[in-house]
């Protein structure tokens, strides 16, 4: 996934003989949330976490990151179990949520996972002190769907594009609370448009719903064979477009959280005009990033909407994620690797990076201290204020 505002927070499990902590992270430094019992110090040496996805390999696994590389190399194991043909992969801090889009079971996956101390010591964690577990096992939360990239937002709320049937769908986070409890069923959901979502008088909780938000009909051209998507932390939503003939994508914004009361969505708007057709997106501080079906990764820069080839040195570049500083890691399924890139400045001829070898990975989910979410990147984009969240 793209991913949307990122990391605000990890769900810990301390020691035996201490209860879990929430932690908040922002602005590098960790602080416990009011109320915790943890020690100030329990804080210390919390780690960058890489989420990676391979279909081929049927399976998700992660890495700690420092300095833009994966510590030791260690590839450590996350799902390796239950999983098909894992593509896109979001995370949402608040629950602990990981979402899959396994386009060979044709289902959207959630599963709960936690940070804790690693258990048998550094050596047994390939010399990591912390690593991510799965607490909660695999619950469909979307089932009986072709969906290859999900994203979620600040609110908890899930996004997933369906490129056959040029949908952008919006799953509220309540609905997926009562999923993940067991209340309700992912074979019970009732797919809408927005506008049959207001008509029920639910636009915005959509308790039980599924809502196309822009379905071809509403978004007309400017939804055609939708890819990655990414969300900022003020309501944008941001995709792909692969379009009908090769080379003839676009990028496109919308409304990812209708105004309380809304009865209508505005029109998307196009980013760029015609662009070379996008794999994925991602939102960052300075540009609009996004990875090309072949070789190339560009940026559309903040204020002039222009198209920057950043660079043309991947093989099959796809997942692509912001790290909320000046940074982002492009998953090259092509050379079964992951890259690091700068992403402070907008400019032609950057130098990639490799981060780590993962075999046909594909999608990538961030675990980070940083918080972009104080910032808007879509309002700078679009020359006007992002819609707040209300």
């Amino acid at each position: 996934m793209a991913r949307p505002w990122l990391l605000a927070s990890v769900v810990l499990l301390m020691a035996p003989e201490k209860p879990f902590a929430l932690i908040s992270m922002r602005s590098k430094a960790a602080q416990i949330e009011e109320g915790s019992d943890a020690d100030s110090d329990d804080t210390v040496g919390l780690p960058e976490l890489l989420i990676m996805s391979s279909p081929l390999e049927k399976k998700i696994s992660y890495v700690q990151l420092v300095n833009f590389e994966a510590v030791g190399q260690a590839v450590r194991p996350l799902i390796d179990a239950g999983l098909d043909q894992p593509y896109g992969v979001a995370y949402h801090a608040e629950t602990g949520s990981l979402y899959v889009a396994d386009y060979g079971l044709q289902k959207i996956l959630r599963y709960g996972l936690a940070l804790m101390p690693c258990k048998g010591g550094v050596e047994s964690c390939g010399g990591l002190q912390w690593e991510l577990v799965v607490k909660e096992t695999q619950r469909a939360v979307v089932t009986d769907v072709l969906a290859r990239w999900v994203g979620v937002d600040k609110g908890g709320n899930l996004f997933y594009t369906v490129e056959t049937r040029n949908s952008i769908c919006r799953l509220s986070a309540h609905t997926l609370s009562d999923i993940a409890a067991g209340y309700t069923p992912a074979e019970n959901l009732k797919k809408v448009t927005f506008n049959e979502a207001v008509a029920l008088g639910d636009a915005r909780s959509s308790q039980d719903l599924v809502v196309d938000l822009y379905g071809s009909s509403a978004g007309g051209e400017l939804v055609n064979g939708p890819s990655g998507l990414s969300l900022d932390g003020a309501g944008n939503v941001v995709w792909g477009n692969i379009g009908g003939s090769a080379g003839r994508g676009s990028v496109v914004y919308g409304i990812a959280q209708p105004k309380l009361g809304a009865s209508m969505l505005p029109k998307p708007t196009d980013l760029a005009g015609i662009v070379d057709s996008p794999a994925d997106v991602a939102f960052s501080a300075a540009m609009v990033l996004f990875s090309a079906q072949k070789k190339s990764v560009y940026g559309i820069c903040n204020g002039m909407r222009r198209v920057t080839l950043l660079t043309d040195t991947f093989v099959v570049p796809r997942g692509i994620i912001w790290d909320g500083d000046n940074t982002a890691y492009v998953a090259d399924h092509g050379a079964d690797a992951v890259f690091s890139i700068p992403t402070g400045r907008c400019r032609r001829g950057i130098v990639k990076r490799k981060t780590v070898n993962f075999k046909g990975v594909y999608g990538l989910a961030i675990v980070t201290a940083a918080d972009p979410t104080s910032d808007a990147p879509m309002g700078d984009l679009v020359g006007a204020s992002a819609l707040p969240f209300d």
